[in-house]
């Protein structure tokens, strides 16, 4: 009696034996040794017909088999008979239906069932009755089973048997250009076999993936580097198989700065990802914008645009860097993280998050310092006004605001006493202090209430406006604004991210505030101090949700 296998012509692996009426499923496996990303894991299905002669091939890989050079699209059959040749994928990894005739086996010998080819022997047989040959095919078939090509069509329904499970759409080779592009910002590199996956393994790259080969803090060119452990590219090859997408996401001020040359840095990534040998989507941010590190921007243009159309699973993706917020000593004479900002970039995607000691070698968790102001800390439901004081008074008065610059200061006073009929008088529009006590004092000589919106940190400053006041016989109250100066600092960079029309406020301005504060209090000639809770107001939900995010 005969029986079909496909061999592969090129001598990869030995044939692969098609037992009767048995579905065997081919594709990218280690029996095949098909490592090719464009051949699915469940690429061909191939059921041979005894009776019949013939084999049918069904596809259900996205890159079709071809046979004769035909293509076959996804979810169709074509019947093939012994000598034809089909090739798995794109023209290649070509296999050939062969026919053998069974060594010494007499033609009255009875036909054998499935279960002779799956092992299963009947309780009177003894295993001793078995030949050679039928161990040998017994083994293969175990091979087979074992390596889920082999899936027996006992008890199965016909749509069960044709409607076998495809290669996840979750991962598909890029249809992107390859080599390096642009995007605002971003410097993107993308490999000719790069594959798109609802799996993001990301990764920063100085200080995580590699470290400098001289031993200094910065490379002193694109050829000072090494990889930083011997485990990583073992680590992210074992990533790749199991079908992550893996981005090395690196912000790259000094491109930016003019520091380092961007064809340097081509150069470098160049030769990290040849060392490397996977293809790997490097993403770097060379400016400070909403898509640096920790702010979410990039990760955006990588699930809009970067990934082929495939929605991003966060809770299979991880992000891995070495700006953790580590203190100096975190481990035995180890510096201090320069920064927290890989940790807060997961924290605000809400991804998993590792060092590349715990993620490459295994250690235990460091310990960590997170930042002094948490943005989810901020209360949108807590009163504007503390205590019993009325925002607008009915008499005529004169309302000095205290509070660092971002603080809120300027949108209170527009929605609460601008609003109302209160002249403001503001340093940064009228430039000098003098040109804001003259304004004050001229709009209390009309009769006007005054609102003085500056930072006014100390006693003497503050002084100009309480004498102003007193000379007209008007009340002087204080307002003083609940808001630390990192929440501040939050606040001004809010702003410039969201393309505000405030001014960005440098950040020796939050210090020199910091340092000249007096705390207000009412033997300075104040009839009250009023305390005012931070509000946030935003224009829509977008805005609203970045608020609450760490940033840069």
């Amino acid at each position: 009696m005969s029986y079909f296998q496909v061999c592969s012509t090129d001598g990869r692996h030995s044939p692969i034996d098609l037992p009767n009426n048995t579905s065997v499923i081919l594709g990218r496996s280690p029996v095949t040794k098909i490592t090719d990303k464009l051949c699915s894991r469940q690429h061909v299905t191939l059921i041979a017909d005894y009776k019949d002669g013939t084999i049918t091939l069904e596809q259900h890989g996205l890159n079709s088999a071809t046979i004769d050079g035909e293509e076959v699209p996804k979810g169709q059959t074509k019947t093939l008979k012994p000598n034809d040749k089909f090739c798995m994928v794109d023209n290649c990894y070509e296999y050939t239906i062969t026919c053998n005739q069974k060594k010494g086996e007499e033609k009255t010998q009875s036909k054998r069932t499935i279960d002779d080819f799956l092992g299963v022997k009947s309780k009177k047989r003894k295993v001793a009755e078995q030949t050679s040959e039928e161990i040998e095919v017994q083994k293969k078939l175990s091979l087979l089973q074992k390596s889920n090509l082999l899936t027996p069509n006992v008890n199965k329904s016909k749509k069960e048997q044709t409607d076998l499970p495809s290669h996840s759409l979750l991962w598909i080779k890029s249809d992107s250009a390859s080599g390096w592009s642009g995007y605002e910002d971003l410097l993107i590199y993308n490999p000719h076999d790069l594959f798109n996956s609802s799996k993001i393994a990301a990764f920063d790259m100085d200080g995580t993936l590699i470290t400098t080969a001289s031993g200094k803090t910065f490379a002193v060119d694109h050829n000072d580097w090494r990889i930083l452990y011997a485990e990583i590219p073992g680590r992210l090859k074992s990533l790749h198989r199991d079908e992550f997408k893996i981005v090395i996401i690196t912000n790259q001020l000094g491109i930016g700065k003019g520091k380092i040359a961007p064809k340097d840095f081509k150069v470098k990534i160049g030769n990290l990802l040849k060392k490397l040998g996977i293809p790997i989507q490097v993403i770097a941010i060379t400016k400070r914008s909403a898509n640096r590190k920790p702010n979410i921007g990039t990760w955006e243009w990588l699930q809009t645009h970067g990934n082929g159309g495939i929605s991003i699973n966060m809770s299979d993706s991880f992000y891995v860097g070495d700006a953790a917020g580590r203190p100096k000593d975190w481990a035995p004479k180890k510096k201090k993280d320069f920064s927290c900002a890989d940790r807060l970039f997961a924290l605000n995607l809400g991804i998993q998050f590792k060092t590349p000691e715990e993620f490459f070698m295994s250690q235990k968790p460091a310990k960590f310092n997170m930042p002094e102001f948490d943005p989810k800390s901020v209360n949108e439901n807590v009163n504007l006004i503390e205590g019993s004081d009325d925002v607008v008074s009915k008499k005529q008065e004169v309302i000095i605001m205290v509070g660092y610059p971002a603080s809120g200061k300027s949108f209170f006073s527009k929605q609460y006493l601008v609003s109302k009929g209160y002249t403001c008088v503001n340093r940064d529009t009228m430039k000098t202090w003098q040109k804001c006590v003259a304004a004050c004092n001229q709009a209390l000589a009309n009769g006007q209430s005054i609102v003085v919106d500056n930072t006014n940190p100390d006693k003497a400053g503050r002084k100009r406006y309480i004498d102003a006041a007193k000379s007209r016989g008007c009340d002087c109250r204080c307002f003083v604004f609940q808001v630390s100066m990192e929440h501040a600092r939050h606040n001004n960079r809010f702003r410039e991210l969201s393309l505000s029309e405030h001014d960005k406020v440098p950040d020796f301005v939050f210090y020199q505030y910091r340092k000249a504060y007096e705390e207000p209090s009412l033997p300075e000639g104040f009839q009250s101090i009023v305390k005012v809770n931070f509000v946030p107001n935003f224009s829509n939900d977008d805005m609203r949700k970045k608020y609450f995010l760490y940033n840069d």
